[in-house]
């Protein structure tokens, strides 16, 4: 049986991305042990779905060695001693990294982009090919996480019956983030005019904006789910019939759990790189001559502009396509 180490340090969207990839590898070793590095929580969600063995946090100091050049310490190498083969997903090639691990024993180690540096490709496609050339087919079907049914902690933070929709109104830049009032437009006729329960949901991304999503949410009686497990996201994201958010972490996860129809709200960046795939999923680009104009993962426009001609109206009549608005 061979071990496997699957190094990913990325974030939650970029983690989610590379599912299909990490899907593929587990089919082509089906009995091997599976070890992940990276960010414990996020890992987490796909424990289920991979079948791993472990997960080993990115940022322990076991790891400092690897970056070094001095001999390797006996912790490491004995942490290292059962693998055969490491996986590295990262934007480029980590040459030190690999020789580091190579140097601790294993008799394989592949990179594999977790994105390409000039964002001009979707991770997925820049996978395949690249686990193409390993002898490892990748499907093309979206990549969907089993959740399970979780433990006490984790358990479905929704009360009642429904139907929910799920608001994420943050993501890693301002400028990435549709307007809050356009939010609460939406959010309203959603829940007065159709029925909907809403949850917004935030996180530590959103810590600017909190005020405001709490008042938002106080004054129309809506859930707000702040700083949850992600396992807990996960889950609640399960039961709502739509989704609503931009270029963010979450917006990969409400793709990936498979329940909600999603409506991906794209400005400066590119959703042909970046937007979540699959039948439930619909990206309402903005109408914005420039757009999309960031260039890589820098976005050059002070404010988003593009956003603000991508109107709540447009959001709803999408909403309304599927029987939701």
């Amino acid at each position: 049986m061979q071990c496997l180490l699957l190094w990913h340090r990325g974030a939650l969207g970029d983690l989610l991305l590379a599912g299909p990839a990490l899907m593929a590898i587990r089919r082509r070793y089906p009995r091997a042990r599976l070890t992940a590095v990276g960010h414990p929580e996020r890992w987490g969600l796909l424990a289920r779905t991979l079948a791993l063995t472990d997960i080993w946090d990115g940022d322990a100091a076991v790891w400092a060695d690897l970056y070094g050049a001095g001999p390797l310490t006996d912790p490491l190498l004995a942490r290292l001693a059962s693998f055969q083969t490491a996986l590295i997903f990262t934007p480029e090639p980590p040459a030190h990294l690999m020789a580091r691990l190579r140097q601790a024993g294993l008799a394989a180690v592949h990179w594999v982009p977790s994105f390409a540096p000039d964002c001009l490709e979707h991770p997925s496609t820049l996978q395949a090919r690249r686990l193409a050339e390993l002898s490892i087919p990748v499907d093309s079907e979206p990549f969907r996480l089993g959740l399970g049914d979780g433990d006490a902690e984790n358990a479905m933070p929704l009360p009642g019956s429904g139907p929910w929709a799920a608001v994420a109104p943050g993501s890693g830049h301002p400028c990435k983030n549709w307007p809050l009032s356009h939010y609460f437009q939406v959010t309203r006729a959603l829940a007065w005019q159709r029925g909907l329960s809403i949850v917004w949901l935030t996180g530590p991304a959103e810590e600017a904006m909190l005020p405001y999503v709490q008042a938002m949410a106080q004054a129309q009686g809506h859930l707000l789910l702040d700083r949850r497990p992600l396992a807990q996201v996960a889950r609640a994201l399960s039961r709502c019939a739509l989704y609503l958010g931009g270029d963010s972490g979450l917006t990969h996860l409400a793709a990936a759990v498979g329940g909600p129809k999603v409506l991906s709200l794209f400005g400066p960046t590119d959703p042909r790189i970046w937007a979540p795939r699959g039948e439930n999923v619909r990206v309402l680009q903005a109408p914005c001559p420039d757009a999309p104009c960031a260039r890589g993962r820098k976005i050059p426009c002070p404010e988003p502009r593009c956003f603000a001609d991508l109107s709540p109206e447009i959001v709803l009549a999408a909403a309304s396509e599927w029987g939701l608005g």
